[in-house]
């Protein structure tokens, strides 16, 4: 995020940013001004540059002669952004294998513990989600590398939505993130480099898994 001013514009952004990603503002759909101006009570001015900084973000597009617009999801960036992480993070889990200490087993044993509490509750997958990306942040934190977990997210833009398509598909099986989760953590607490990033590998190709299915449930959602 480059926006920067006063915290109400920022606030602001970020709701919006997240309504994107999170499909509450569907690929496609068009946005007003007017409306947003007085749903979030700012000027036009500031709202203004938020759309500029949502266009350069790559999550609107202004069509001339006719409106400001969702724009649909990515797939090309999204599978390269899934690309990068896999080769990157199998690599990360690889090192974390070797340095985890008992007190960070601990710590992300916490976090999967609260993942599958959540499972069940009734609208638990924006904090599941949030979850999912600490469980994953954690491993960087571990070996040092969170500025490239950082860069990662910068990137990522479309594979979140992407990933995030998941709120709205009813038949996901969130039981078999959090199968995978466990397997990651058993490897990892036991040392075993070689069988952690063999499971961070098929993990984060779920993705790919997933895409023709997806994109049947939603075939307006992407370009």
């Amino acid at each position: 995020m480059l926006l920067t001013g006063n915290p109400a514009k920022i606030s602001v952004y970020k709701n919006i940013y997240d309504h994107i990603i999170d499909a509450k503002y569907i690929p496609g759909q068009k946005i007003s001004e007017k409306e947003l101006s007085e749903e979030y009570q700012i000027g036009r001015t500031p709202l203004r540059e938020i759309i500029m900084q949502l266009k350069s973000d790559g999550l609107v597009e202004t069509i001339p002669q006719s409106g400001t617009y969702i724009t649909k999801i990515d797939l090309k960036d999204a599978v390269d952004a899934r690309f990068v992480r896999e080769s990157i993070e199998t690599k990360i889990i690889r090192e974390a294998a070797v340095k985890i200490t008992p007190s960070q087993v601990v710590d992300i044993e916490s976090i999967l513990r609260k993942q599958e509490l959540l499972l069940g509750n009734d609208d638990f997958y924006h904090d599941f989600l949030k979850l999912d990306n600490e469980f994953h942040e954690t491993f960087y934190k571990i070996v040092d590398k969170d500025n490239i977990w950082k860069w990662i997210q910068e990137i990522s833009t479309q594979l979140l939505r992407f990933r995030n398509l998941r709120l709205l598909d009813k038949q996901f099986s969130w039981e078999k993130l959090t199968s995978d989760h466990r397997k990651i953590v058993d490897a990892v607490t036991n040392h075993d480099f070689e069988e952690a990033s063999h499971l961070v590998e098929n993990h984060t190709h779920l993705m790919l898994d997933e895409k023709e299915d997806l994109m049947k449930k939603f075939p307006n959602y992407f370009n």
